[in-house]
Parts: C-alpha cells; structure tokens; sequence
C-alpha cells in the first residue's frame, strides 16, 4: 500500500531534516564526483514499480509489477570511484495483470557484498549496476537491472540521502517490445543517523501491511493495518506525510454505509437506531438510543477536523450505565474522524470504556455514517 515517494515529497520529507545553517554555496557540478554522496548510507527503505503499457495494435496484456523491502540490514558505501553493497534486506514482489493480482511472493538477499563503479553528473548518478539484486519471477523486473540513471538529492544537514527514477521506455530508445511502453518509478531512502528512522513501531507497521496485501479484502486486517499506521504517527511522526496518505486511502476499510451509527460493546452489537445529530459554532453533536434495551450514545466532533482522538464529550450507555474512555496507558481509546466536513461526518471509533466504578467494557468496530 504504501506509494512510491513522489518527487514533491521527496523534498517534503528533506525538509524536516534540515539544520538552521544555510548550505555552503558550491557549484558540484565542476566536480567528478559530489562529496556530498561520499561515506556510509544505511537503507531505510525501496520502493519500484515497472509497468508495461501496450498501445491499440498491441494485444499483449498491461502488467504493473510493485516491489518493496519489507526489512533490511543493508548500506552502501560511496567513495570516489566506486560504491560497495554491503548486508541483507527482504522484499515483498507483487504483479497485476490487467489490474488483477496475479502473484505475490517474498525474496531474501542474504550476505550481499559486491562493489560497481558509478559516476555523477550534477544532481543524477549513474550506477554501473542497480544497488539492489531484484531477480523475480514476476515480469519486466530485468528492467531494474544493470546499469541505471537514478536523481538524487542530499538533505542540508547532510543526513539523508534519497534516489529516485521515472523514466518511460519505448521501442524507441530502449531494447523495449514493439508497441509497449515501459514505466519504471524507483525510490530509495538511506540515513547516515539511523537513529533518526528507529522507530520500534516500524517493524509492526510493515508485518501488517504485509497481511493485508496478502488479502485486502479482508476488513479486520485493514482495520489493523489502519491501527498500526495511526500508531506509528503517534510514536514516530509522519515528516512526509506519507503515512497519512496511506491511511487516506485505506479510508473506512469498506465497512461504512449511509446512515450509520452502531459499536460491539462487549458482546453485544449495539445499533443506534434513533439519532439526532445537530450542528452549532463549527462543531457537530451527535446523540443516538437503541431502540431495545437502555443504551445510548453521544459525543462532539469539530467540522474540518479530521485525524485521531478528534472527539469531545464521548459518553456511551450500555445497559443502563454511562461508560467514558479510558486514558491510563498507551492507546486504550481511539476515535479517527474520517470527514467531517460538507454535511458528512464519517469515523470511527475503538477501545476501552469505564464506569464510574471502574469496570471497563471494551469497544469494537465502531461505525459514524451520518448527515448533519
């Protein structure tokens, strides 16, 4: 799920690195070799897509082929005539045909140690050789071989470093198929401060990104994908944005529907069927009532506000007692205002409530489709 980086964020995300200092006025251009790349980088992580596009006449289907490490122990060193690979890293291949996925299989290089040369030309460097391995079964991966032409940029305080490639392939100008049109997109971010990218909740973010591209039909694991990038910008931040975007996408994980107010308290499935939703001073109240059994459900949310814990005054009655979420520890409650905003509110909601006596109850697949 997670995109290739776009060139706009590329320098959204160098941005939060940059020092006060301004940089050193320099024309590297003059030089053979930029001293800005020289030294050791650590992977933080790759991303490539190469796409085969055939025109009218063509009848050879469209193939999108997605590859993306899923973790790593991998650096390459950089000095004057030659870089050096150096470690081991996995990645997830995965190829649509005509939009449908078609496979999607896990590759290991282990024990990498082979050095290339390179050359730079101003803000572009030319790898004799692709620093990543990728052989695959999934096609047009040998695309990502051999040499490569690869922009790069260097962040101010001289700590991140990031390769990326768009480039289209024709008949034309490349030992392309006639009548098929190649689209590679390649990124790859590297640190020479890992501590900056060691995040503990990384590694859990991926292992469920990683089931739910195995089967994204499946709502629960989208919800837990969904769970582990809101917790990931929590404990780690989002410096390019990225990961909000991923969880925009994800969006409700299909389980919204118009007119919808409904939450498993517990056991029970609870719907909310009688609501009153009113809207005063840019914030929107809500007030739903089952219509068996004494239970009950109200809360606030800004108008334009969306993003985790967006809530105010969140009280729900189950079986007669009022329950409010409960704060102590890590992530107990969570409330993601999905829209709220042109007379649409959408969100939802999860975790643990207490009563006034301090017996909990815990809450499920929460759901707000409502009007207001």
């Amino acid at each position: 799920m997670k995109k290739i980086v776009s060139l706009c964020c590329l320098f959204v995300l160098l941005s939060a690195f940059n020092c006060d200092n301004e940089p050193v006025d320099f024309d590297f251009s003059v030089l053979d070799v930029n001293p800005k790349l020289l030294g050791q980088w650590y992977l933080v992580e790759f991303d490539s897509e190469v796409s085969s596009l055939p025109n009218t006449d063509n009848q050879s289907a469209t193939t999108e082929t997605r590859i993306f490490s899923t973790s790593s122990d991998y650096s390459i060193f950089f000095d004057e005539n030659s870089f050096r690979v150096t470690g081991e890293y996995t990645y997830n291949s995965r190829l649509k045909i005509n939009g449908i996925e078609d496979t999607s299989n896990f590759y290991t290089n282990e024990d990498v140690d082979y050095t290339y040369g390179y050359s730079v030309d101003n803000d572009e460097v030319i790898f004799q050789e692709y620093p990543f391995d990728i052989t695959t079964q999934e096609e047009n991966t040998f695309y990502l071989q051999g040499e490569q032409k690869n922009s790069f940029v260097v962040s101010e305080n001289g700590e991140t470093l990031i390769f990326f490639q768009d480039e289209t392939l024709t008949d034309s100008n490349a030992p392309v198929p006639d009548g098929i049109t190649i689209t590679k997109r390649t990124s790859s971010i590297w640190t020479k401060d890992f501590t900056i990218f060691s995040c503990d909740l990384r590694d859990a973010t991926r292992q469920a990104e990683i089931a739910y591209n195995q089967s994204n039909e499946d709502i629960q694991l989208c919800l837990d994908y969904r769970r582990a990038l809101e917790d990931q910008i929590l404990e780690c931040g989002d410096p390019d944005g990225s990961i909000s975007d991923t969880i925009e996408e994800l969006g409700n994980c299909g389980l919204l529907s118009a007119d919808v107010l409904r939450v498993t308290a517990g056991l029970q499935n609870i719907d909310f069927a009688n609501k009153t939703i009113s809207y005063s001073n840019e914030v929107i109240s809500v007030y739903g009532s089952a219509l068996f059994g004494n239970h009950n459900l109200s809360f606030e949310v800004p108008e334009y506000v969306t993003g985790i814990d967006t809530f105010l005054n969140f009280v729900i009655k189950v079986d007669g007692v009022d329950y409010f979420p409960y704060y102590p520890g890590v992530n107990n409650f969570r409330f993601n205002t999905l829209i709220s905003s042109n007379f649409s509110l959408n969100a939802v909601f999860e975790g643990t409530v207490i009563n006034a006596l301090g017996e909990e109850l815990t809450l499920s697949v929460g759901i707000i489709d409502v009007n207001y």
